[in-house]
């Protein structure tokens, strides 16, 4: 009986042995691991026994600062090791692949899928130096950081690189701030901009092209999912407009549609424009335009000064015409006459189109007489840097800088409002519409510095103001590709008195005038520089237009009507066509 008991028992523990055989391959132990897990990393050998083994690669289409970080890791490498190891493009003919294998640095934008995976969570401000595989991937979304990446690279050759080895460990990776301001920008679609460009003060811009509208508005969601408010948009043409903003920054993003292109500005916040629904006033005078003469002889043949009277008594002065105490008392004379109480005159907004003696001169004049006898609400303007002028050659006119140095000294406690192409800005019963700044012509190098004028329109009781300042050939060109028939205005001012436009062609100042198609023109000069100025191509093109019916030349008189006004009811002193 025992027998038989000790056979059953061994037969069952044969077959629970079979079972647990059975689930051993779904259930391994907990602590196996595969050895390729935790095999080191190989180490990338880039020069080795005197010999390179890596080759540089960068983008067939890269840009100079994709090409001269190139140039400059490779005369380290040579310095470092005293072999120059070879350079190349990601270039291929038609029908070959890319090797990942091959033994590549890869700086900053090529067609390896590598160089766009090191970007991903790498912000606008940064860059990145990572050893993938057999590739060492050099990258940033700027020149700068690019740069930055090969400077600290070459660090790390210091301590590692010997005549002839420079040997890197296989999970290299170095990261880094070039420029911090801008890491607060969402990355736009897992791409860089084509330009990053410092403006004046702590401004930023970014230019996205290749675009579409649609993946415009994707992307402004990303600001809103990093914590910014929408505080103002406008769309115009098939352009879009939106303005984000936090605590500290302000970020003004637009889409052209012309160029399919994004342009994205940060700034630190500072003042913001009123918007509709928090413009406030009290009507108590019938609304004016005023066009300042600055002179009759040649001397003033320039200039500009013009000013509106808002409903509510207060004014919008844009330039102010020469540094010249005549000009300065001119202007201060005008508002006290108009102003519903002499003693007490608002400047709702002073507006400087660009940094030329003959329109930032009045302000410069007229601050230390008058500046404490008005009270202004802010200046309005945008002004390039003192490196865009030196890049470009130009010695006439103030810097960007010394302009608002000015503005602060005779106005400590003003806010200065920077203009952005696609703002509306509210200020009693008028509307400021911003249709070409500086920053829609930069990063181009700039060679002329009426190319820095605004061109905007003043809306006010029914009307419209289109203001070119003394805008260039490219400054009209652009505003005109960018809203086209949307320029159409009851008044167009006369670009930089008539005179010379900046190129050898007058398609973009011609364009403005057509499409703006205005029953009225202001041409700020004296009388003899009309008469001189007159047959000049852009001029008769816009006095010849069947759309011209009344020429108001400044003179030296002050043209003033009351607004809406009626073509040829002035009464004063103007040239019907």
């Amino acid at each position: 009986m025992k027998a038989k008991i000790s056979i059953f028992v061994l037969f069952l523990l044969c077959a629970l042995l079979l079972v647990s055989c059975g689930n051993s391959d779904t259930t391994p132990p907990a602590e196996t691991t595969s050895p390729e897990a935790t095999a080191p990393l190989a180490d990338l050998e880039i020069v080795k026994d005197g010999v390179a083994n890596y080759t540089i690669i960068r983008g067939e289409k890269a840009d100079s600062g994709a090409v001269d970080a190139a140039a400059q890791l490779r005369k380290m490498i040579q310095q470092y090791t005293g072999v120059s190891p070879e350079m190349s493009t990601d270039w291929l003919p038609k029908g070959q692949e890319y090797d990942h294998t091959t033994k590549e640095i890869l700086i900053g934008a090529t067609g390896y899928y590598e160089s766009a995976d090191a970007l991903k969570g790498v912000s606008y401000g940064d860059f990145i130096v990572k050893a993938e595989g057999n590739k060492l991937v050099i990258n940033a979304w700027s020149a700068e950081g690019l740069t930055r990446a090969v400077t600290k690279l070459t660090e790390k050759m210091l301590m590692r690189a010997t005549e002839g080895n420079f040997v890197l460990p296989g999970d290299l990776q170095i990261t880094g701030t070039v420029l911090e301001s801008v890491n607060g920008i969402p990355v736009y679609e897992n791409r860089g901009p084509n330009s990053i460009t410092t403006l004046l003060g702590k401004d930023i811009m970014l230019i996205f092209e290749e675009t579409t509208a649609e993946s415009y508005t994707n992307y402004c969601k990303s600001f809103v999912d990093m914590g910014y408010t929408l505080y103002a948009d406008n769309a115009v043409q098939g352009n879009i407009f939106s303005t984000y903003v936090d605590d500290d920054t302000v970020i003004n993003v637009g889409y052209y549609d012309f160029s399919k292109e994004i342009r994205l500005i940060m700034e630190p916040r500072t003042i913001l424009p009123i918007t509709a629904e928090e413009n406030t006033y009290e009507k108590k005078v019938t609304p004016k335009f005023a066009l300042i003469g600055l002179g009759s002889t040649t001397e003033y043949a320039g200039g500009q000064s013009m000013v509106w009277q808002l409903s509510d008594g207060s004014f919008i002065i844009v330039d102010g015409g020469y540094p010249e105490a005549s000009h300065a008392r001119k202007l201060y004379q005008f508002m006290r006459e108009k102003a519903p109480d002499p003693d007490n005159i608002t400047v709702a907004a002073w507006i400087i189109t660009h940094p030329h003696g003959d329109h930032h001169g009045g302000l410069v004049q007229f601050a230390p007489v008058y500046g404490k006898k008005i009270n202004v609400e802010m200046f309005v303007g945008n002004f390039p840097t003192d490196a865009v002028r030196k890049a470009g050659g130009i010695t006439d006119g103030w810097s960007g800088e010394y302009l608002l140095g000015k503005i602060k000294e005779f106005f400590p406690t003003t806010p200065f409002l920077t203009a952005r192409v696609g703002q509306r800005l509210f200020i009693r019963d008028a509307e400021i519409e911003i249709f070409y700044t500086f920053d829609s012509f930069a990063p181009r190098e700039m060679t002329w510095y009426n190319t820095s004028s605004l061109v905007f329109a003043v809306n006010i009781a029914g009307q419209r103001f289109l203001i070119t300042g003394d805008a260039s050939h490219s400054g009209c060109s652009l505003a005109y590709y960018t809203f086209g028939d949307y320029l159409k205005s009851d008044y167009v001012q006369i670009a930089h008195h008539g005179a010379g436009v900046g190129a050898t062609t007058t398609f973009g100042v011609t364009s403005v005038y057509s499409a703006a198609a205005a029953p009225i023109i202001l041409w700020p000069a004296a009388d003899a520089t009309y008469h001189e100025y007159l047959d000049r191509e852009q001029n008769a093109h816009a006095v010849n237009l069947p759309s011209t019916r009344e020429i108001v030349v400044a003179g030296n008189r002050i043209f003033c009507v009351e607004l809406p006004y009626t073509v040829g009811t002035s009464g004063q002193d103007t040239i019907l066509k």
